[in-house]
């Protein structure tokens, strides 16, 4: 059975005379004959190069994302043509870990602004990999399994409405935000180190990121009991999304997709100058971080298992975001490989791609 959650109604971006200017203005970044076909799959955005290109290329498709936001068309899926040698109709869904890799110049995707697709993260990856037909993109930053079924707090729609009985190749990365992946980061790693008498500032701010978890309750509190209650039910909620591509998408060869490992052992988290804040907790506190994440991988494992998807976890040790910033593949502040703090880097993102290739030719 699909349990879904009280929502907070999303709010418009403008109001009134505001957004027919702002629709009509930014709408001029985007040339007619763009808007009115299907844009070529994005060649990967670049590493290195000019800023003002890069940045002149993010702008434009930025542009068009607000206006899309704004006058209600561009909060779908990011649908794209690619070159047709692999499979026909490739649809992503998922969350961040899916969605959001190098915010830069030059990496920004199509779609809803609060998504935050980005052309570095793997089902881009994947896409031109394979070389397929039609890419449609629905994953977006923040979603959880409810979003499968209910439109987004951004007004996206469902995104197994992405689906249909020609799609042939399914991914999804889901999960993370269902069981207080946020939370525990908040309880684990930043609250610990945040004066007293500014606690009340940084719970007014995050209290946000994890909706239906209470940060404040501790770390061990919101592993222990919070986290480990959901993980039960996002075990039972993740047959349900089988269920449903499966009915939507019977032709579909489905591949469900883990989560890159965060927090690594004690000695290297302790030499590494960048992971000082879960310094502030215990050992044991630590521990239970590791097998918190140990466990959104082992649900999302056996669900897919069991329901008969093709299963990649790249939990590999040694790319975590305590380790040297050329070997992350997830990053703690993001700053030093601009990425979104706490999650994949470009390489992460590469590695994760080069995964789901290799499982689908195997």
């Amino acid at each position: 059975m699909h349990i879904s959650r009280p929502r907070r109604s999303a709010g418009p971006v403008f109001a009134g005379a505001a957004v027919a200017f702002v629709s009509a203005l930014l709408a001029t970044l985007v040339s007619p004959a763009v808007a009115a076909s299907t844009p070529a799959l994005p060649a990967a955005p670049p590493p290195t190069g000019s800023t003002i290109e890069q940045g002149a290329g993010s702008a434009q498709t930025l542009g068009h994302n607000i206006a899309g936001q704004v006058n209600g068309a561009g909060l779908g899926p990011s649908v794209y043509a690619g070159t047709g040698g692999g499979p026909a109709r490739y649809v992503a869904l998922g969350d961040s870990y899916a969605a959001v890799g190098r915010v830069a110049p030059g990496s920004w995707g199509a779609g809803p602004v609060a998504c935050v697709r980005t052309d570095d993260a793997y089902p881009a990856v994947v896409a031109r990999e394979l070389g397929v037909g039609t890419f449609i993109n629905a994953s977006c930053g923040g979603a959880t399994a409810d979003d499968f079924w209910e439109p987004a707090r951004n007004g996206a729609p469902p995104q197994l409405d992405a689906l249909d009985a020609q799609t042939d190749l399914v991914t999804l990365t889901i999960g993370g935000n269902d069981v207080g992946f946020a939370a525990v980061i908040v309880a684990c790693a930043l609250r610990p180190n945040t004066a007293p008498e500014l606690l009340p500032v940084v719970d007014s701010v995050t209290s946000g990121l994890a909706e239906g978890f209470d940060a404040t309750a501790g770390c061990s509190d919101v592993i222990d009991r919070q986290a480990a209650r959901a993980l039960e039910a996002l075990d039972a909620r993740m047959d349900s999304v089988y269920g449903e591509i499966a009915r939507r998408s019977p032709a579909a060869r489905v591949v469900t997709v883990g989560y890159l490992s965060a927090i690594p052992d004690d000695q290297t988290l302790l030499s590494s100058p960048d992971c000082a804040p879960f310094i502030g907790i215990s050992e044991a506190e630590r521990d239970k971080v590791r097998g918190f994440q140990e466990g959104i991988n082992r649900v999302v494992r056996d669900a897919g298992l069991r329901n008969g998807a093709t299963v990649v976890i790249p939990d590999e040790p040694g790319h975590s975001m305590c380790t040297p910033p050329y070997t992350r593949w997830v990053d703690f502040t993001g700053l030093q490989t601009s990425s979104v703090p706490v999650h994949p880097t470009s390489a992460g993102h590469a590695h994760v791609a080069g995964r789901v290739v290799s499982a689908l030719s195997g």
